[in-house]
């Protein structure tokens, strides 16, 4: 009996020898296989059966063969490799990307991260199915919510109307002061000295140009140099304006001069005051309030820059409108020498459509838009595993909970022990092709032993039917 059990003996280890084959085989195979983890063949001894006990009682075993005691993963990163696509990701660290099969509610998840869009533009796989996320709040930035897909449609950028345009232009300090009882009139360019452009938004997005002109007045009591200045658009663009006339917006009270001799400015509404240095001391420019023809009215605080504040120079509280106070060079001066507009800018944009995206290491997924708005759409989630080395393997680079795996925990990556996300780049697998091919000839090498062991089993029984002729 027991030298058939030899032959038993040397067919286990053909068979398990046989599966280690197959496991070497499938990693070699899966060498380029976006996020594959190899596996290892574990082998161990079948119960052995005890031959006889000796007079010390020590029992005389002998064994049964071999199996394959456990198939695991090795859960080893691959190497990353970069990519010029958007929507690539990798994870460099713990986790799982959560994906959704459109057919079905349930997850799967992977260490793949090829993703690309839909034609209804959710993020996918080459399965088709959706990569799972948290929504971006606009104002905050963080993620919000539960986990949901990952879509794009219907996402635009809406229109905001401008709030704040910050000018800086340099006044000439040789401009002569025009003569008494000059009345500004917008389409007059004889009624003030300079003129200087700014383009903003009405909430509807459409852009309008605003004409700000500046006058010299003259001196105040402390001898600081009072400038008027002025703001008008189109009157097509205001409601009840006339077509191609220039119409003034905001506070049109012009600054009041007092008899001299000399002459004493009192600063008007909308003025600066600038001090013997250049500096702008005094900065007077209430919002103004325009009333579109086509759009919601708007208010539009203007900033001329940061004034030099209460001092010598101009003995007056709160001289900036913005409260802010500052060098008062940071922005509108008065030099000598020619006009010039330094800087004009202003909030707010016109409509926008989604453009392209673009992914940080905290998986946020971030749209840029035609307008030039950029803003944080959605954070990709990630799922961690008790043991994820015991995951069910679905094909196509796709993972399965099992019982033996626990439950997943999604969370944002960075956090909670989470890996981050290496955007432009794919995670390689992780199969060592040296060391798989030594594997091969090991095993290689014990199929060989086992069926030398079925041979000469079979030589042996051979001579035994010889025994007998």
């Amino acid at each position: 009996m027991g030298i058939y059990n030899a032959l038993f003996i040397g067919a286990s280890g053909l068979s398990s020898f046989g599966e280690a084959v197959r496991v070497i085989g499938d990693n070699i195979s899966n060498v380029n296989t976006l996020g594959f983890k190899s596996q290892n063949v574990n082998f161990s001894d079948v119960l052995s059966q005890t031959v006889g006990v000796t007079r010390s009682n020590i029992a005389n075993q002998v064994g049964n063969g071999v199996r394959i005691g456990a198939i695991t993963r090795d859960q080893q990163q691959g190497s990353l490799q970069n990519t010029t696509s958007p929507t690539d990701m990798a994870i460099n660290g713990n986790g799982l990307f959560a994906m959704r099969d459109p057919a079905g509610s349930g997850l799967t998840y992977t260490r793949a991260g090829a993703f690309i869009l839909d034609k209804n533009f959710n993020l996918i796989d080459g399965q088709g199915n959706v990569v799972q996320g948290f929504k971006v709040d606009n104002v905050t930035g963080k993620a919000v919510g539960n986990v949901g897909d990952i879509a794009f449609g219907n996402l635009a950028a809406q229109a905001k109307a401008t709030s704040k345009v910050t000018v800086g232009v340099t006044l000439d300090s040789n401009a002569t002061v025009l003569p008494t009882g000059t009345t500004f009139d917008p389409a007059n360019p004889s009624t003030f000295h300079y003129k200087a452009q700014a383009n903003i938004f009405d909430s509807l997005g459409q852009t309008h140009a605003v004409s700000l002109q500046y006058t010299k007045v003259g001196q105040d009591s402390a001898g600081n140099i009072v400038w008027d200045w002025h703001a008008s658009v189109d009157g097509a663009e205001l409601k009840g304006g006339a077509a191609g006339t220039p119409t003034e917006i905001g506070n049109p009270a012009p600054s009041t001069i007092a008899a001299g001799p000399p002459p004493v400015v009192t600063p008007g509404p909308q003025s600066l005051v600038f001090g013997p240095s250049g500096e702008l001391v005094k900065e007077n420019s209430p919002p103004l309030a325009i009333n579109w023809a086509n759009a919601t009215p708007s208010t539009v605080a203007m900033n001329f820059g940061n004034a030099a504040g209460q001092g010598t120079l101009y003995p007056v509280a709160s001289a900036d409108a913005q409260g802010i106070t500052g060098t008062g060079l940071d922005s509108t001066v008065q030099m000598a020498g020619s006009f010039a507009t330094r800087q004009v800018t202003r909030d707010g944009f016109a409509a926008g459509f989604l453009s392209k995206l673009e992914t940080d290491s905290s998986g946020k997924i971030f749209g840029v838009f035609t307008n030039g708005q950029r803003r944080a759409l959605y954070q990709v989630a990630l799922a961690q595993f008790p043991n994820d080395a015991v995951l069910s393997h679905n094909g196509s680079n796709l993972l399965k909970e099992t019982i033996a795996s626990g439950s997943p925990v999604l969370g944002l990556p960075g956090s909670g022990g989470m890996g981050t996300i290496s955007p432009f780049a794919l995670e390689q697998s992780n199969v060592d092709l040296a060391a798989e091919f030594v594997k091969l000839i090991v095993v290689q090498r014990g199929y060989q032993a086992n069926s030398k062991t079925i041979l000469t089993t079979d030589q042996m029984l051979a001579s035994l039917m010889q025994v007998k002729r």
